[in-house]
């Protein structure tokens, strides 16, 4: 590849894999999560199918955010790229990358242990599994806050991106 054509591959790239991302992210939001949600009879069953779903879901996030941090990478090493958009840029990548290795990894591991060993039937609630369910809510909460978080910053990445000078 030609140092031409390196610097429109790498937007494009970065904000595709933005757009992805964004994406994917309004996708479980608005087409996923509520509907399994509202049309299923069991909060347990729907709950199982969302977590599946969710899991590959994070693998989306995790790829496209390789994809923007190599592109903020490549871009970094071209001393006249590092404008002040560029680096607002790279500062979004990473705080949406280390976001979502937190919430995908870290609270998405604690909350499979409870659904699927602590708590097990989301349909009755026993007071044995009111702690647990109690600690459940509480991370499936900040699990959604850091989700539309990133949502929020990457549609701020796309929207730096369209002012942009190419």
């Amino acid at each position: 590849m030609n140092r031409q054509s390196i610097t429109p591959f790498f937007f494009f790239l970065e904000n595709l894999a933005a757009g992805v991302w964004v994406g994917a992210l309004l996708t479980f939001g608005m087409a996923v999560a509520a509907p399994v949600f509202r049309s299923l009879p069991s909060v347990t069953q729907a709950g199982g199918i969302t977590a599946h779903i969710l899991q590959r879901i994070n693998v989306i996030e995790a790829s496209a955010a390789a994809c923007m941090v190599v592109a903020a990478v490549v871009f970094l090493a071209q001393k006249n790229q590092r404008t002040p958009i560029r680096v607002g840029k790279t500062i979004l990548t990473l705080l949406m990358a280390v976001t979502l290795f937190y919430y995908g990894i870290t609270i998405m591991e604690h909350l499979e242990h409870l659904r699927t060993v602590e708590i097990r039937d989301f349909d009755q609630f026993t007071e044995v599994t009111r702690t647990a369910r109690d600690e459940f809510d509480r991370l499936h909460k900040l699990y959604t806050r850091l989700a539309q978080a990133n949502l929020f910053m990457g549609v701020g990445f796309l929207l730096l991106s369209a002012f942009e000078k190419k």
